[in-house]
């Protein structure tokens, strides 16, 4: 399983945006210079390659380098290093040592660059205030001109951040999604869990998987998982369940159906069949009255 080392940083939009991105790529052009021996490249992630022109970026890094990035060209910016851009579905999953800046992001461009390995630094500028106070809540990423980061690493149940850990000895929970036999083994784990009173808020579960170093989409399957087992149980009566009586003087308690609409036809006799509740199980939602 991997650890998560990656720097993160949150570039917020309380400037015009051309500024908000100018600070981003500023600051990925400074780290790499710093690390270039460590990395592989700089990256400007974008939702698609139409948004280099004719936009903020373009003004940025200048019409002539936002024509090369368009064409798929990489731009030289020396100590063996090239910027190049990427997109959602240019940039495949799997493992990358780059600085990764993703301009005008959202919580699903975000979950993609979550799920890879290798990353050295993402530098995220929001689409819009508010875009990526999830993904924020969850990294604490730095924030330029901050005092502090966003908030703590996310804290769970230690027991539950125990037996969550201990699925990584048999599970690649860093691969996206898992196998029958890995989503048994994590059913089992919730299960106890919930038999001994442990209990945790599917968010914080969610966050904490991730900063673990799962696969968001793997955390996702984690969340799903642990709502399912911790509702079982939990469910309330329906609205068109049977009324249920009980005969005067006894205490077994009988079930009445009637048919649909709520009222017998005219014509239709009163005698019912009244069933002990024992013999209704395996039955289902039978009719159980006589017409």
């Amino acid at each position: 399983m991997k650890t998560s080392g990656t720097r993160r940083v949150l570039v917020p939009r309380n400037w015009q945006s051309n500024k908000a991105i100018a600070m981003a790529v500023k600051l990925g052009i400074e780290f790499s210079r710093k690390v270039a021996d460590e990395i592989e490249g700089v990256v400007l992630y974008l939702s698609d390659k139409k948004s280099i022109r004719n936009s903020s970026l373009e003004k940025v890094v200048s019409p002539k380098i936002a024509i090369l990035l368009h064409k798929g060209e990489q731009v030289p910016m020396g100590k063996g290093l090239g910027l190049r851009a990427e997109t959602v579905r240019t940039y495949k999953d799997g493992s990358h040592r780059d600085i990764v800046i993703a301009i005008d992001a959202d919580s699903k461009m975000m979950e993609k660059i979550d799920g890879m390995a290798g990353l050295h630094t993402v530098i995220a500028v929001p689409r819009k205030d508010g875009d990526l106070d999830s993904w924020a809540e969850t990294w604490s990423p730095i924030i330029p001109g901050a005092k502090k980061k966003v908030a703590e690493r996310v804290v769970i149940d230690p027991v539950v951040a125990d037996a969550l850990s201990a699925l990584a000895v048999g599970i690649d929970l860093s691969k996206p999604g898992m196998t029958m036999q890995d989503r048994k083994q994590v059913e089992n784990m919730v299960r106890l869990l919930k038999q001994n009173r442990h209990q945790e808020e599917p968010a914080k579960v969610h966050a904490w998987a991730v900063q673990k170093g799962w696969h968001s989409k793997t955390a996702d399957e984690l969340v799903a998982i642990w709502e399912e087992v911790y509702r079982l149980g939990k469910t309330s009566k329906s609205k068109d369940a049977a009324p249920v009586i009980k005969p005067e003087g006894g205490n077994i308690p009988l079930v009445l159906s009637l048919p649909k609409g709520g009222l017998l036809p005219k014509g239709a006799s009163r005698t019912l069949r009244l069933t002990k509740r024992s013999r209704l199980q395996g039955v289902g939602r039978r009719v159980l009255i006589a017409s």
